[in-house]
Parts: C-alpha cells; sequence; structure tokens
C-alpha cells in the first residue's frame, strides 16, 4: 500500500522502535536484526483503521435489532446509555478493542461519553485512537459538556505514546442547533483539533432538517464553521451534488459503514460521486450495537458490495478500492501518516494467515484478502512499534477476564432495561 503500490514475494518489513526502517524484498536489507520473525504464507499488509466507531456500544451487540433507525436510536439505545458508568465504558472499551485487535484493527476514531474511560482503556489496550466526547447541544445549553470536551482534547491529546489524538464530537445537526455548531467550530479552531460529526445518515434526518432550516446536514455543518477544522464525517449516505460545493477544499473527509448503514436501512454512500470529486473516502464499522461486528475485513467486503449494486456493474468498483479505504483512505481523513508499508511510516502492521483453505489459491492477493479474508484470520498485529497479538494471542491485556468482565455487565444493563 505505498505510493506504487507495490507487492514483494517474499517480502521483509524492518523496524525500529515505532517506525518502519526497512520495506521490500529480504535480500535487500543487510543490517544487524536484534530479532527475526518467519510467517510462511504470511500476508503482511498495512493494519486496518477503523474510521467511526462507539467503542463502548460492544455492551449493547445485539439490542433492539431490526428496528427502524430513529426508534433503536431514541427507545433503546438512549434509555441504555443514561444508565452506563465510566467504568462499563472502560470494560466496554476493552471488550471492543479485543474484537478489534483480533481481527486487524491498529486504529479507530471514537465518539462517546467518559472518554477519559475509553482512553484508558485503548492506552492498556496499545491500540491508537481519534477520541471525541459526544456532544449533543440540546442537552448542553450553557456549554459545560463543551468545556469539558475542550479540556478532555487538551489534557490527553498525544498521551499513550502519541497513541491518542484527540477531536471534538458534536453528534449530529439534528440534536446540534446552528449556533451550538459554531460554538463547536470555534473551539476546535481554538483548542487546534479535528472535529468528528454525523451528517446525512438516515432520510428521516435529512427531512427533518429540510424542514427545520431548509438545509441539508453538509450545508447546515459547512455554514456553522464547522469544515474550519480536518472534519471527518461519518456516514454521508444522503450527500448529493448540492453539498459538493460545500464539501471543496475541506480537510478531512467522509468516512462510510456500509454494513451498519445497510443494516439501519439507510442506503449507500456515493462513493463515486466524491470520489470524482476528490473527497477522501474512508472506511468504519459504527457501534457494535449498529453493525454488531467491528470486524474490518467484513466491511470491506460490504463497501465493494453495495457499490457495485449502487453502480450496477461489477467492474464499477474494485477490491483495491476497498482495502485503500481501510488503510490509506481513513489514513487521509484522520491526518495520519499510516496506513502504508513504507520506510518512515509508522510501525502499524498486520499478518493474515494465507494458508487456508479459503484463501487458496492465490491468483491475486488484494481480491483474496478483501473477498475471502475473515477477522480471524490475522495471526499478528504490530502497534506502534510492539506486538498486541502473536500467534492469535492478545499480549496487552487479559482478553479471558474482559470478557467475563462484559457479559456481567451486560446482563445487568439487561436487568435495569426490563424494570424500565
Amino acid at each position: 500500500m505505498d505510493d506504487e503500490n507495490r507487492v514483494f514475494r517474499p517480502g521483509a518489513v524492518v523496524y525500529e522502535g515505532s517506525q518502519i526502517s526497512y520495506a521490500g524484498s529480504p535480500d535487500g536489507y543487510q543490517g544487524p536484526l536484534e530479532q527475526e520473525i518467519v510467517v510462511p504464507d504470511g500476508i503482511l499488509l498495512p493494519g486496518l483503521l477503523n474510521g467511526h466507531n462507539h467503542a463502548a456500544m460492544s455492551l449493547m451487540r445485539g439490542m433492539a435489532d431490526d428496528s427502524p433507525f430513529f426508534e433503536w436510536l431514541t427507545q433503546h439505545v438512549w434509555p441504555v446509555e443514561n444508565r452506563l458508568t465510566a467504568e462499563d465504558i472502560r470494560v466496554g472499551s476493552l471488550l471492543a478493542a479485543a474484537e478489534m485487535i483480533r481481527s486487524g484493527t491498529v486504529g479507530f476514531a471514537d465518539m462517546y461519553f467518559e472518554v477519559e474511560a475509553t482512553a484508558e482503556a485503548i492506552a492498556t489496550a496499545g491500540m491508537r485512537a481519534w477520541i471525541s466526547r459526544g456532544l449533543v447541544g440540546l442537552e448542553d445549553p450553557e456549554g459545560e459538556k463543551l468545556n469539558q470536551a475542550v479540556a478532555f482534547a487538551r489534557d490527553w491529546q498525544g498521551k499513550a505514546e502519541g497513541r491518542i489524538v484527540t477531536m471534538l464530537g458534536p453528534h449530529a445537526p439534528y440534536t446540534c442547533p446552528p449556533e451550538y455548531l459554531e460554538r463547536v467550530a470555534e473551539a476546535a479552531k481554538l483548542a487546534g483539533v479535528g472535529i468528528h460529526i454525523h451528517l446525512s445518515e438516515s432520510a428521516d434526518e435529512m427531512k427533518q432538517l429540510q424542514e427545520r432550516y431548509q438545509r441539508t446536514p453538509v450545508q447546515l455543518a459547512s455554514e456553522a464553521g464547522i469544515f474550519a477544522s480536518r472534519t471527518l464525517i461519518a456516514h454521508g449516505v444522503f450527500i448529493g451534488e448540492e453539498d459538493l460545493p460545500y464539501l471543496q477544499g475541506m480537510t478531512g473527509g467522509v468516512i462510510t459503514c456500509p454494513v451498519s448503514n445497510a443494516k439501519l436501512g439507510n442506503g449507500i454512500l456515493p462513493y463515486a460521486m466524491l470520489k470524482e470529486a476528490h473527497i477522501p473516502v474512508g472506511l468504519g464499522t459504527d457501534g457494535a450495537t449498529s453493525t454488531n461486528s467491528l470486524d474490518m475485513f467484513l466491511e470491506m467486503k460490504a463497501m465493494a458490495w453495495l457499490q457495485k449494486i449502487a453502480e450496477g456493474r461489477p467492474e464499477g468498483f474494485h477490491a483495491a478500492e476497498a482495502l485503500w479505504a481501510a488503510t490509506r483512505g481513513t489514513a487521509e481523513v484522520l491526518g495520519h501518516p499510516g496506513g502504508r508499508i513504507a520506510e518512515g511510516a509508522p510501525a502499524d502492521f498486520i499478518v493474515v494467515d494465507g494458508n487456508q483453505a479459503h484463501m487458496t489459491p492465490e491468483w491475486d492477493v488484494v481480491a483474496n484478502l478483501v473477498y475471502s479474508a475473515v477477522g480471524s484470520d490475522v495471526r499478528y498485529v504490530v502497534i506502534n512499534g510492539r506486538i498486541v497479538l502473536q500467534e492469535g494471542i492478545i499480549t496487552t491485556f487479559d482478553e479471558a477476564e474482559v470478557i467475563r468482565e462484559a457479559k456481567a455487565r451486560g446482563e445487568r444493563l439487561m436487568r435495569e432495561g426490563a424494570k424500565h
């Protein structure tokens, strides 16, 4: 996934500290080695980047499945979230981290609350994270939560050996009025941080904002000054041609969540239109409550399938575009130098087991990775120069204990929900 999209057979990667110092043919490196790991039939590629998530929602996986979007959100998700404790969120974030690490994700962008708990979990797990406190302007008339979000952004920026990047997270224009979005935009500029926001996700959202403001979500965000900072737009399903002038020149881009958007009946990102307009597009899962799985290999498949349907022709979207979105596309949206295997890039990479029946034979390695591989094929994960998954074992925390604790907390939330 370098600029030439080179594939080395065999290949070797050497890293020192947190950076890659060599990538290419094994014969091309003559320097000393402290340790050598050889993985026969392994496919080494950049670690995947999950561009949109709510990690602690892993505790609500499977809740109210198959419900209409706004009913699911307002009648099921929000009432349970009101009962979550900071410790719930720490454990839920570690549960999500275990799933992501096991399926080859090295970093993710997260929007939630009690974000200190999320940050502590990610510091423990050894992952990268772009963390923002979710802000609902309708519930923050005095701006107290916005002030807390800014304080978190300043306190945690660059912590955990630089693996944590902070952002501000206004939820969406239907929960954050224009004047509140303006306050967030100004705060982001002053703090020097990016913005993570849901835009143009559902038909109901589009109708509601059109009736209320006679604007699209993208237009509202732009007019409020949101795009003056690097902006991660989550979903973007209903971005239209009328929105393109507002997106031109912005720093950041759009993160598509194809499984979540399909499962909630929201639709398909207009990828071809955004590509033609040179708007960067990355890939994410959304939270496990809407997408159930945090496996980015599944998201790559779904992105390819749905874009082929949208185009009405199989050649309308290629496997390489899905792999690009899950690595360099998301990195570009986030302003991150990763997503590639090259000298000077972060030592963030994974090794997939190519010696599986469903990966055999290998006519096209990219096609196999996108259309055939599954998250459980990942054998090694290296993040910031540290091996966090080695032959299927997470090395940074006790995964079994986290699963036990998450089960107990999920059962408690179910019991409490039954009482309500």
